[in-house]
């Protein structure tokens, strides 16, 4: 149940030239003490009043052309809870890898025009759970393997200014629980549609975006129902965010970036907002 903070994913509408890539390490601070219970946002988290994550990430991308980038997002997650134990696994705290996220972003047409030029995005990606324990309160994830499409456009001005569009499906296979009250049992894991948007200024001083991105699970279930039964990979998680972040490159082949971001509106979710941090170090041509 642990809140998607790296729920943008990889995408943007920039690409990494042929035989140029780079490798950003990032620390993301997240605490909430609020929660939506289906649609009703509530004080408190169940049973932990508040939950704090700790969220230590590698990022790594590569062009294998200047027209398709591989991307690589490792994330190592510390989540903690306050008051009582998580009521289904029993924990207060968890921490291991989470979820391993592999893509492959193209860009299949590039129209130049006065002043600037748009550019269409395609991505395929696929997520490999870590081995964590996907049902409860405080847990890393759902614990299932997913596959990702994307498409959308990138507008790009000569004068520095963006925009970026992307729409998606996100399809998630069964999951499985160690608990003792959920042995042989598959968790049917809600697949999901999710909609980003950017706008921003990039320039070779400084990079900065403003961002909202929502996900809509479809055919899953909320905590409140009566038959839900505790099977929290299952649950419909619908949520809105909003962030902004900015880079700012000290050398040719460094850069520092900070970011924040919040979730505005939710569905069996943390009402969450995190600050994140990060060194980038890039390489190749």
């Amino acid at each position: 149940m642990a809140t998607s903070l790296s729920a943008q994913g990889p995408f943007g509408g920039f690409f990494s030239a042929k035989g140029e890539g780079s490798v950003t390490a990032s620390y993301t601070l997240s605490r909430y003490d609020a929660f939506y219970l289906g649609e009703e946002k509530t004080e408190g988290v169940p049973a932990h009043d508040e939950i704090s994550q700790n969220i230590y990430s590698l990022y790594a991308k590569y062009g294998i052309t200047d027209d398709v980038t591989l991307v690589a997002i490792l994330p190592y997650i510390s989540a903690s809870g306050d008051n009582m134990p998580d009521p289904v696994n029993g924990e207060s705290k968890v921490s291991g890898l989470q979820d391993v996220s592999l893509w492959a972003k193209y860009r299949p047409f590039s129209a130049g025009f006065t002043g600037g030029r748009l550019d269409g995005l395609a991505a395929v990606g696929i997520t490999v759970p870590g081995g964590y324990e996907p049902n409860g309160i405080l847990s890393l994830g759902n614990g299932a393997f997913a596959t990702d499409l994307k498409i959308g456009g990138h507008l790009n001005l000569d004068s520095g200014l963006f925009a970026t569009a992307i729409g998606g499906y996100t399809l998630r296979g069964k999951s499985s629980s160690d608990l003792a009250n959920f042995t042989n049992v598959e968790f049917d894991v809600p697949n999901s549609t999710n909609l980003l948007g950017k706008i921003g200024f990039a320039s070779s001083s400084f990079y900065v975006e403003a961002w909202v991105y929502n996900q809509n699970t479809t055919d899953a279930r909320d905590i409140t129902d009566a038959d839900f039964g505790g099977r929290f990979p299952e649950t419909e998680v619908d949520f809105t965010s909003i962030g902004a972040s900015v880079y700012v490159p000290v050398s040719t082949n460094l850069g520092l970036s900070i970011g924040y971001g919040t979730t505005i509106d939710g569905r069996n979710v943390g009402d969450a907002s995190y600050f994140s941090g990060g060194v980038t170090l890039k390489f190749g041509r």
